[in-house]
C-alpha cells in the first residue's frame, strides 16, 4: 500500500511539473510594436563581447527578425529601408545606461526610459536583461 501511495504521489508530481513547464510562456526576444518599432529583449546568457549585430544575426537565423546591412550599418528591418538621403532611418535606443545618451534622444516604453545608443549595432555590446529598441524615424 505504501508503494502505491508513493508511486501515485511521484506520478502526480511529474504531471504537475510538466503542466507548469508547458504553461509558462517565455519572454519573446523580439516584440513588434508596429512595422517601424521593434523591441529586442536579451533574455539569454550572452558571451562577453557579443554585439547587438551578432545577436540579431542569431535572431534572423531563428526567424524572429529580418534585416539587411552594409558595412555593419543596418539598412533595413523587416522590409523597411533607410532612405538614401537619411531623411528616414532606423535608430537604436537602449536601457543600458553605459551605452546610451539620453541627451541625443530618448524613448519611453513600458515605463522605462531608453536613451539613444552611443554605438551602432556592430559596436554595441549587449547585456543580458537589457532591451534594445529599433525605431524608424524621420529627420
Amino acid at each position: 500500500m505504501k508503494k502505491i501511495i508513493t508511486s501515485v504521489f511521484v506520478a502526480l508530481t511529474i504531471l504537475v511539473s510538466l503542466f507548469c513547464v508547458s504553461c509558462s510562456k517565455p519572454t519573446p526576444k523580439v516584440i513588434k510594436e508596429s512595422d517601424t518599432y521593434f523591441v529586442i529583449n536579451v533574455t539569454d546568457n550572452v558571451e562577453s563581447g557579443t554585439t547587438l549585430y551578432d545577436y540579431m544575426v542569431t535572431l534572423r537565423s531563428d526567424g524572429e527578425i529580418d534585416f539587411t546591412d552594409a558595412d555593419g550599418m543596418i539598412t533595413s528591418l523587416n522590409g523597411i529601408s533607410n532612405k538614401s538621403d537619411w531623411s528616414e532611418a532606423w535608430m537604436i535606443y537602449t536601457t543600458d545606461e553605459d551605452n546610451s545618451n539620453t541627451a541625443w534622444g530618448l524613448v519611453e516604453y513600458n515605463g522605462k526610459t531608453y536613451g539613444s545608443a552611443a554605438f551602432g549595432a556592430e559596436q554595441l555590446v549587449i547585456k543580458k536583461g537589457e532591451s534594445y529598441i529599433w525605431l524608424y524615424q524621420s529627420f
